[in-house]
This record gives structure tokens, sequence and C-alpha cells, in this order.
């Protein structure tokens, strides 16, 4: 899965771009500076309590726009909707945590990072997540969910088909494996897996929507027969029994899910990774390698011995 942009705004003449590897350009435009009623509302405005916050969260949660903090630092920041900087609120968000706000109109949030001011617009009832732009770097993207009981590994962003078919010619797959992707989205590595090598496959995904369309993906391909597709969080899936595991998430995500595949998976097994490596498996990187889709974009896979 790859992490999605939103429009990014800065306020700073010096534009910074946030980019991944595997993206186009960022989109969005540059900020004129704040207008003084906003200013003067970030001065006057009050940091929000915790007992205020748990309210705010326990009332909003479940339509509405909410921001994740999937880093190991505490984040500082402003956000109102958008012309009303009277609304203006300072919110510092732990590790981990999650704020929701009411899905009644778009929000304006500012943060400081690099010593420059950065910006944007957040659509109502979206999920947002602050993530490391690289080691230090901080930035604010487009999430897969605002639940608070299951981790926010990506947002669904399709594989091309020709990077589905290099992943699992990599990775070795016969009809004698079992794939598990985990966050299948739309089902397509492990119908394929099954479709051109007749192997078994699994497809886990949170979204119960992407799970009914990977099923009847599968039935669609006559493939039904070799693949299942389970509705759960994936740190929580028993994947023991798979042979190949392939991933499309994000670095965090990676790093987040290497305890689970340490322990259950078996030695021989292979795990295949899109655009992100994963952290502290050097050693076990057997293939890394670069390929162009059909439009001409870069695209990175890792491959793993376990």
């Amino acid at each position: 899965m790859r992490l999605r942009k939103m429009n990014l705004r800065i306020s700073l003449p010096a534009v910074v771009i946030l980019a991944v590897t595997g993206l186009g350009p960022a989109a969005g435009e540059r900020l004129p500076q704040k207008p003084a009623p906003v200013e003067a509302a970030r001065q006057s405005a009050q940091p929000v309590s915790g007992a205020t916050r748990t309210r705010t969260v326990e009332s909003a949660c479940k339509d509405g726009t909410t921001i994740r903090n999937v880093t190991d630092r505490t984040i500082t920041y402003t956000i109102c909707p958008v012309n009303k900087p009277e609304a203006l609120q300072i919110r510092r968000i732990a590790p981990n945590a999650i704020d929701c706000f009411p899905a009644v109109t778009a929000l304006e949030i500012e943060f400081h990072e690099g010593g420059k001011e950065i910006t944007y617009s957040l659509d109502p009832g979206k999920p947002y997540a602050f993530r490391y732009e690289d080691e230090s770097r901080v930035g604010l993207f487009l999430g897969s969910h605002g639940r608070s009981d299951a981790a926010d590994l990506a947002p669904f962003v399709p594989t091309p088909g020709e990077i589905v078919d290099k992943m699992l010619e990599l990775a070795g797959v016969t009809a004698r494996d079992i794939v598990y992707d985990i966050g299948c989205g739309d089902g397509r590595i492990v119908i394929a897996a099954a479709r051109k090598y007749g192997a078994h496959g699994v497809g886990i995904d949170l979204d119960k929507a992407k799970i009914d369309e990977s099923v009847a993906n599968a039935r669609k391909a006559g493939v039904e027969h070799l693949v299942r597709f389970i509705c759960m969080d994936a740190t929580r899936a028993d994947v023991s029994e798979a042979t190949v595991v392939t991933l499309y998430l994000l670095t965090e995500s990676n790093q987040l899910l290497r305890p689970m595949l340490e322990k259950q998976l078996r030695p021989g097994s292979r795990i295949v990774s899109h655009n992100y490596a994963i952290a502290g498996w050097e050693s076990r990187q057997t293939v890394a390698t670069s390929v162009k889709d059909e439009e001409g974009k870069s695209h990175s896979i890792f491959v793993y011995a376990r």
C-alpha cells in the first residue's frame, strides 16, 4: 500500500515537498502568509486539556475527521475550521494517540517541522496520520481509517499489474506455495498468484468493502477455490502457514509487523515488499531491484528469506 498525499500548502516562501519513493510530484499550492486574525487567535488559544480532549474524541470519532500520530514523539499543532480562526485550538498529540473532530466542515491544521510552518487543508470525515518522511522529518498524510482499535498500516493504493507479476516472480512462487497478502485491498496479488501459478492464497484487510471486492474479483477470475479473504487487523493475524508474504505498506508498518513475521514464519519462507524495505533485515535480503510500470514510474521490490 502506498502513501497518499494531501493538498500541501506551505506558508513560508521556501516550499517543502513531502515525497515518497514511487510517487509523482506532490500536489498543492503555497499558502499566503496567515492573516492577522489567525495570528491573533493563535496567540490567545489555550492548549486543550486531557479531559476536554477525551470528551471530544468520544463524541466525534464515529464519523469524524481523525488525526493519528504514528511517530515516536509528541507533536504540537494548531487546528481550526477553515475561515474560522476564532475557533483555533492548540493540540498536543502523543505517540499512538488519535485526535478526532466532528466532520461538519473542512479544517486547517498547522505545525512546525524543520524550522518551517506547514499548513494543510483537511477534508471532513477523512483519516489522517502524522508519519515520518525520513529518519527525522514528520509530515501529515492521508490514512486508511480512524479506528482506535486497529493499527493504521497504510491507505489502499493498488499495485500495478506488472509490478504484481514481478513480485511473484522474484519470490519464486509455485503451486506448492501459500501466499499471504497483508493489506490485500482488492485481492489482486493473491488472485494473480492463484491464476498464474496455481498457488493458494490468503488476503487480509481491515476494510470490509475491500474484502467483499476481493471475494467478487476471485470469483470473476475463477480462483475462488484457491483463495480466501479475512477482514481483520493484520497485526493480530496468524500467518504461520504462509510460505510467501507480500507487503505494500510503509516503513513503520513493516517495522511493526516484523516481530510477528519473525515469530510465525517458517524457515524458507519469503517476504516481498513493494517500495519499502524492512529495517533490520538487511542480512536476510536476497533481492533489491527497481522495476518500471507501464507509465514509466519506478517501483522498488525487496525480497527477504526467513
